[in-house]
């Protein structure tokens, strides 16, 4: 007997819907959350050796000078 696994009806449906009306904006803007997310996953150690300080991730990410 053979099994299929549909791994896209695992995928809630709103985000599903997100994906069809998806623009370049929403797509920019979720790149720069998780630019963000990752930084701050960062300890302080791992920052400082990129040149960064904790307050300074967002200015970082967003370009801010």
């Amino acid at each position: 007997m053979t099994y299929f696994t549909d791994h896209s009806l695992a995928e809630p449906l709103s985000r599903r819907l997100a994906r069809l009306f998806d623009t370049p904006f929403a797509e920019r803007q979720r790149r720069l959350a998780a630019r963000v997310a990752a930084l701050r996953a960062l300890d302080d150690g791992e920052l400082a050796e990129m040149g960064l300080r904790r307050d300074q991730i967002l200015a970082h990410v967003f370009g801010a000078r």
